[in-house]
């Protein structure tokens, strides 16, 4: 049985239809709840496609995320987009596409982006991931088992943890992309922009 024919799979296009169709209607709550019930659906099955059906995988791994966007879960879109970019479940350009329209997204809906403190669980995940994404730059040979790991302490994630991590990524791409500064108060774990905006304010 490969990722397509899963049943959980196809219970979560039944419920993606059934959220269009609500949606079209303008019963937007009934339409974002069905969209999330379908990602959670899509994600599970994403875990469990062995890496051998890479390209179903990858199909998979973007429509879970898409569904998460289409639920407005921008918080739990961005950083299961981040993180299977990372674990190399999906180097698609489709993907990094998505990823860079839910950054946007969030900024127009103007969603925080001050982080705040990590949990353990969180702070775990976000240095192991870097260390991840470290080694492929330099072409270390330890992915497909840190990978594993990184896809673990993903499961072991709860909600606020993915609204911690995604609002660290907008705040860290803002920074990139605009060119303030970092603040890094590592005693209190927080990081807040200091630059022209901040000073406006």
């Amino acid at each position: 049985m490969t990722g397509f024919d899963d049943p959980r799979g196809r219970r979560s296009e039944e419920l993606a239809f059934s959220a269009e169709q609500a949606e079209r209607n303008g019963r937007l709550d009934e339409a974002r709840r069905k969209f999330a019930e379908a990602a959670a659906l899509e994600e599970v099955v994403v875990a469990d496609v062995s890496l051998a059906e890479a390209r179903v995988k990858a199909v998979l791994a973007t429509s879970a995320v898409a569904l998460w966007f289409k639920a407005r879960h921008l918080h739990r879109a961005l950083s299961l987009a981040r993180h299977y970019l990372a674990t190399g479940v999906s180097r698609e350009p489709d993907l990094a596409e998505l990823f860079g329209l839910i950054h946007d997204a969030w900024l127009h809906d103007q969603l925080p982006m001050a982080v705040v403190p990590h949990s353990e669980a969180a702070r775990q995940y976000w240095e192991a991931r870097e260390q991840l994404e470290l080694e492929s730059r330099v072409g270390q040979s330890t992915h497909a088992a840190r990978s594993k790991e990184l896809d673990e302490m993903w499961k072991r994630l709860g909600e606020a943890d993915h609204r911690t991590i995604a609002q660290e990524l907008i705040t860290l791409e803002e920074v990139e992309r605009t060119g303030e500064f970092l603040c890094v108060d590592v005693e209190l774990d927080k990081v807040s922009a200091i630059g022209p905006r901040a000073a406006n304010q």
